[in-house]
């Protein structure tokens, strides 16, 4: 009895030695070596060895469990840490230098790297434990290599051995970077926002590597948080930069509106412009040549107001009412997109960001340099419709007040004291007005349109003779120096006479006859005047009598026939082309004349030719035939 009682042991004892249970290690947080060391005790206790493996195998996978656990919860709150983080950061560039780290750290992996899609292709922006600088700033085609692949179909991928994996699309240059950073187990994960990748999250490691779902999914958790990070840097700086642009249009409008009120003019306004920007600025009329002219002629042609590119330069059309007069030119603005941001922001030749966008500039500034040059051109219209009725009151009538009359000559911009010229062209008046302007003769000038013809009145001293040129200027004519509104008044019966009498002897631009006076028409002046306007029509009824009658009796163009034969060095075939009949005709009408003038007239072709143009010059001054018309050129008066 006594020796049972000395073998039995005391429970407590044995707990005691058994130390706490399987519970209270788990609740511990005991790892597998302690719960294997209790398993051990309890067997050496007595404990059924059977029962005791089973309790310590579910004891270590419920160690294991807790442990996981454990990692995840504190991987979460890392996370969580980390979005936290990278919503403070406000520079993109730290932006991504923060999530390489964070990556680097959370996996235990040796390199990691971002790379965001740029254009058509992938750019490596920032990587974190790089040993060389063959990766940053590498480009890849959107398919090219894991990331591409994962950039492609937006989904994490991985492979344990890069260089040895058949199934990616291997490119030279993503090959050649991961050759030099020993790179072979590779996970890329998405940097997506609502459905949109912006770019792809990979780990590496220098060493073949398995990567399993939990990393796949902690790095995935960390693109998510990554992904819209960037998103909102990139909304912020486009929030900053459409701020920015506003406030900058705003500063240019006052700036620009206020030089307007001013009466500023393009030259002062294009200086305000190129105060804002390194980009060179400067103003082009309209019509122009070269890259800059061909595309304003295209933008006259097609309407459209938005800037063009000519080459190196942009080309912004100034134009309003329909009415295009010229371009703001920007030479060589470029802008560089940033691969962080997404923002092109505005760079000038330096390649340093200007202060405001070229583009945007030259887009404000037209239509307020378009307004300048309409109010402009009114009050230069209103001006000279001013000046232009004064001239016409001076060249019109008497004005027996002296004070008055000088007033007139005055309100013309003319100096009553000083003599004067005269100059009469016939055709165009705009294209005399813009030759006349071209000739720099100053403000102490009056010009208008007379009875359908453009009137210049200049000082003597200005010599306009000789700044009138000969070649590609108009046909005019030039009366005085006069001094009294009497005799410019002469003087401009006199340069009106003189110039119709150029151009019905055939004078043209171009074609050498400039600008004369009536004493350089020679024998002209005399046959063309009143008394001799007689005596050349008696003559050409003495020689061309009959023609005339039988004109006149057939309704047949013979003079014009006989005028053009002559003209065409007496050839029929030409003279066919130029009246536009069947040379045929021609003959027909030829036999005509020598019925009337007799087989002799050949001989006297010369006398006739001249007659022929004397008598339709006369006609023409007596304005009884239109200047050039291709009437007949002679008839009997009426």
């Amino acid at each position: 009895m006594e020796g049972t009682t000395m073998a039995t042991r005391d429970p407590h004892e044995a707990r005691d030695r058994q130390g706490p249970g399987w519970l209270q290690l788990l609740v511990d947080q005991a790892g597998v070596p302690e719960l294997e060391a209790h398993r051990r005790l309890l067997v050496a206790d007595g404990a059924d060895e059977a029962r005791t493996d089973q309790e310590a195998r579910s004891a270590v996978e419920v160690a294991l469990l807790l442990q996981e656990r454990r990692q995840r919860a504190v991987e979460l709150a890392a996370l969580n840490d980390i979005a936290g983080h990278l919503a403070a950061v406000a520079d993109p560039a730290d932006l991504l230098v923060e999530v390489v780290d964070q990556a680097r750290r959370l996996l235990g992996v040796d390199l990691t790297y971002v790379a965001l899609l740029s254009g058509e292709d992938l750019r490596i922006e920032v990587a974190s434990g790089d040993r060389s600088s063959a990766l940053v700033g590498i480009r890849l085609p959107r398919t090219a290599g894991l990331v591409g692949s994962v950039a492609g179909t937006g989904t994490p991928r991985w492979t344990s051995d890069y260089a040895a994996d058949p199934e990616l699309v291997h490119e030279e240059g993503a090959d050649r970077a991961a050759r030099a950073e020993s790179i072979r187990g590779l996970l890329g994960v998405p940097l997506a926002v609502r459905g949109r990748v912006l770019g792809v999250l990979l780990a590496a490691k220098r060493e073949e590597r398995r990567f399993g779902p939990h990393e796949i999914s902690l790095l995935s958790g960390l693109g998510a948080h990554a992904a819209v990070a960037i998103h909102n840097a990139r909304t912020a700086a486009e929030l900053r930069e459409a701020k920015e642009g506003l406030e900058s249009t705003l500063r240019l409008d006052a700036d620009l509106t206020r030089a307007v009120l001013a009466g500023g003019d393009p030259e002062s306004l294009v200086e305000r412009v190129q105060a804002l920007t390194d980009v060179p600025v400067r103003w082009v009329e309209h019509p122009a040549d070269g890259a800059v002219g061909a595309a304003l002629a295209g933008a006259a042609r097609s309407g459209e107001p938005g800037p063009v590119v000519a080459g190196a330069e942009i080309v912004q059309p100034v134009a309003a009412a329909g009415q295009l007069f010229g371009a703001l030119v920007a030479s060589g603005p470029g802008a560089v997109t940033d691969p962080v941001t997404g923002v092109a922001p505005p760079r000038g030749l330096s390649g340093e960001p200007d202060p405001a966008d070229a583009l945007l500039l030259l887009e404000r500034a037209a239509p307020l340099i378009a307004l300048t040059l309409v109010g402009a051109r009114a009050t230069a219209r209103a001006a000279q419709l001013g000046r232009d009725i004064a001239t016409v009151d001076l060249l019109s009538r008497a004005e027996p007040d002296v004070a008055a009359d000088h007033r007139r000559w005055r309100g013309a911009g003319l100096d009553p004291r000083r003599p004067h010229v005269v100059v009469v062209v016939e055709g165009d008046p705009d294209a005399a007005r813009r030759h006349v302007a071209g000739l720099g003769l100053g403000a102490h000038v009056a010009s208008a349109v007379h009875h359908d013809r453009f009137v210049l009145v200049a000082p003597a001293a200005l010599d306009v003779e000789a700044r009138w040129g000969a070649q590609e200027a108009p046909v005019a004519g030039l009366a005085g120096p006069v001094v009294e509104t009497a005799g410019l008044r002469a003087a401009w019966s006199e340069a009106a006479r003189t110039a119709r009498a150029l151009t019905a002897l055939g004078r043209r631009p171009g074609s050498g006859g400039g600008l004369s006076r009536g004493d350089d028409l020679g024998v002209f002046a005399v046959l063309l005047s009143r008394a001799g306007t007689r005596e050349l029509q008696e003559q050409v009824e003495r020689e061309l009598g009959a023609v005339l009658a039988e004109e006149g009796r057939r309704g047949v163009p013979l003079t014009e026939t006989l005028e053009v034969f002559l003209d065409q060095g007496r050839r029929p075939t030409a003279t066919a082309a130029a009246l536009r009949v069947h040379v045929n005709t021609v003959y027909q009408r030829l036999a005509t004349l020598d019925g009337l003038l007799g087989p002799a007239w050949r001989e006297r072709a010369l006398e006739l030719q001249v007659l022929l143009r004397l008598g339709r010059a006369a006609r023409e001054l007596d304005g009884l035939v239109p200047a050039h018309s291709p009437g007949p050129a002679l008839g009997r008066s009426r």
